[in-house]
């Protein structure tokens, strides 16, 4: 089955992926809340995404940067740039420390996850993408997530 579309349509198309592009680019500069109040809301920043499931969303965070910390020995911090940790992972506690205004709430406002659904799907991600398996989860200073296995 072939698709045409008109001239006019690829240039919209062309100009979406650009869009998308500088802000993904923009996400890695100043964080996520910052690039959802750039936009003007977190309903316009999912449209431009295509977030439609937690996962979506979560896989924006796929290729955070992982650094050994000049602070502590036993934490690896996970982020886009250096100050902004998305993640700390603590091997001595064996925790993961989550920032809330980029991953968990955003979870919750938008999605309306419960807490277990929110447990269920960090577990999954940070286990595929980061291989983190066996860990707290923390946000806020609050456990979130009990032990994962």
């Amino acid at each position: 089955m072939k698709i045409i579309i008109t001239e006019n349509q690829y240039k919209l198309i062309k100009e979406n992926i650009s869009l998308k592009e500088k802000l993904l680019g923009l996400i890695k500069k100043v964080g996520f809340e910052s690039v959802t109040k750039i936009v003007g809301s977190l309903d316009k920043t999912f449209e431009i995404f295509d977030i439609k499931e937690p996962m979506d969303f979560l896989n924006l965070f796929n290729d955070l940067e992982s650094v050994q910390s000049e602070e502590d020995e036993n934490w690896t911090l996970y982020r886009y740039k250096k100050g902004h940790n998305t993640m700390v992972y603590d091997r001595h506690y064996e925790t993961v420390y989550i920032n809330s205004d980029e991953i968990w709430s955003v979870l919750e406002d938008k999605f309306g996850l419960k807490f277990s659904e929110k447990q269920k799907i960090i577990e999954i991600w940070l286990g595929e993408v980061y291989n983190l398996r066996g860990v707290r989860i923390y946000a806020n200073g609050t456990e979130v997530i009990g032990k994962i296995e």
